[in-house]
């Protein structure tokens, strides 16, 4: 505005000096100029000051009034006034523009404590998103994150602490008309972390001969593997996306009732209660065969020991399937009789007749860690799923694998007897094969990253 009221003053100066200049010159109709002239330099003092006028309205528009409204705020807290801004106002179109501007104070806002890994950023009103820029920075004054909004939507606190951030929101230019101010505020604010690691299941129990899924989220210490204590079972932990992925057993011989779990996660505790319910089970007829002479405690020997090996990622996606076709002689978890009629037990798995030289194939991907042929169930295969979850076949015939290798689902593993018996195991609590044809379970649960 001051160089524009300069530049009209000259004008008038100008056509004051003409005036002047001609009202001298001696030759006729000089005063029909001089009243000629004079109106030129009225109409041009009026035009001046009209726009004089005119833009000296526009300038007191463009006034800090006219600074966009808006707020930010984090993890749902307002983070309170600006602490500074930056702005460009349009006075006249996109020709001419007002500065506003205020540097940072010392003030920040104090937002109470954060308990979740993410803190969601959203800016409101008249500012926008994907002009906001972040700074955050530690209790040493280490910069922590620095960004766009964009890239603040996937960061998430990995220690606990004092935090500092200071977030310019505002908008940038577009091009788009009328023109609209460009620029940002500064708001800062400090806050503390304390984040905690979460516990949860897959359901709040299971009936017996069904599993449940244990999973540990939220804030993971770093190197600090979780583990868990349960009468139920072990569980072996596999890491996620989410966290840390278990999974805990209930067996057809599990009591009734309410179990406590407890993970522990470094120096955490977490705790859960687990519920079982009772399952309806059959009886069947047991087919005793005396065992030979050492039978028992080779089989002991060959396969005891995978009942403590777990650990390690799942090798399975979705529903198990049936090893081989026929009918079931001895479903799980039914009770066993002989032909007097005497208890004998219960079973731990299924039995089908599959009938001589049927094919065997892997019920879920995994890999092969015992192939042998056993005195007390012939040719016996343990198929590690991961995790802590294994198969156990019993019965087969002919052997097509060897340990070590590692097999898809429905991958060839050998031939069957006239019978084959298929245990499932977390551990050394079995686990109802039946429920994993069919893609029920704890196994099947897929935790939210």
């Amino acid at each position: 505005p001051g160089c524009f009221c300069f530049f009209v003053l000259q004008r008038v100066v100008l056509c004051y000096n003409t005036y002047i200049l001609w009202g001298r010159m001696p030759w006729k109709g000089a005063r029909a100029v001089r009243r000629f002239v004079l109106w030129l330099f009225l109409v041009a003092l009026f035009t001046c000051a009209l726009l004089a006028g005119a833009l000296g309205f526009f300038w007191w528009r463009a006034g800090e009034e006219a600074l966009p409204r808006g707020g930010v705020s984090l993890a749902g807290q307002d983070l309170g006034a600006p602490a500074g801004y930056d702005w460009q106002v349009p006075v006249l179109g996109g020709v001419l523009w007002r500065q506003h501007s205020r540097s940072p104070d010392l003030n920040h806002t104090a937002l109470a404590e954060l308990t979740d890994p993410a803190a969601p950023l959203e800016v409101t009103g008249e500012l926008t998103a994907s002009a906001a820029t972040l700074t955050l920075t530690d209790a040493a004054g280490v910069a922590v994150f620095q960004g766009a909004a964009a890239q603040w939507a996937d960061f998430s606190f990995s220690h606990n602490g004092d935090y500092t951030l200071e977030v310019r929101a505002g908008r940038a230019a577009s091009g788009e008309k009328p023109a609209k101010p460009v620029g940002y505020y500064v708001y800062q604010c400090r806050f503390s972390v304390n984040l905690q690691p979460t516990l949860a299941l897959s359901a709040p129990g299971a009936a017996q001969g069904g599993t449940v899924a244990v999973a540990v989220g939220g804030f993971l210490p770093a190197g600090q593997v979780p583990a868990a204590q349960c009468e139920l079972g072990p569980v072996w932990f596999t890491r996620t996306s989410a966290g840390w992925l278990g999974f805990l057993p209930v067996a057809y011989n599990a009591e009734q009732g309410e179990y406590p779990l407890t993970v522990t996660l470094g120096q955490q505790t977490l705790t859960a209660s687990v519920r079982v319910e009772l399952a309806d089970w059959p009886k069947a007829a047991a087919q005793p065969q005396p065992p030979a002479p050492g039978a028992d405690e080779e089989f002991r020997s060959a396969i005891w020991g995978f009942y403590s090996q777990g650990g390690g990622d799942p090798y399975w996606s979705g529903a198990f399937s049936a090893p081989c076709a026929g009918g079931t002689l001895r479903p799980y978890g039914a009770y066993l009789y002989n032909a007097a009629g005497d208890f004998t037990g219960r079973s731990a798995g299924i039995r089908v007749l599959c009938g001589e030289e049927r094919g065997v194939s892997a019920p879920a991907a995994g890999r092969v860690a015992y192939a042998g042929e056993l005195a007390l169930t012939g040719g016996t295969l343990v198929l590690d799923h991961g995790c802590g979850v294994k198969s156990y076949l019993f019965g087969l015939a002919a052997l097509n694998v060897q340990a070590g290798e590692v097999v898809t689902q429905g991958a060839a593993l050998g031939q069957t007897g006239e019978a084959l018996t298929w245990e499932v195991r977390i551990g050394n609590k079995s686990v109802d094969p039946g429920l994993l044809t069919r893609g029920q379970g704890g196994l099947f649960y897929q935790p939210r990253g």
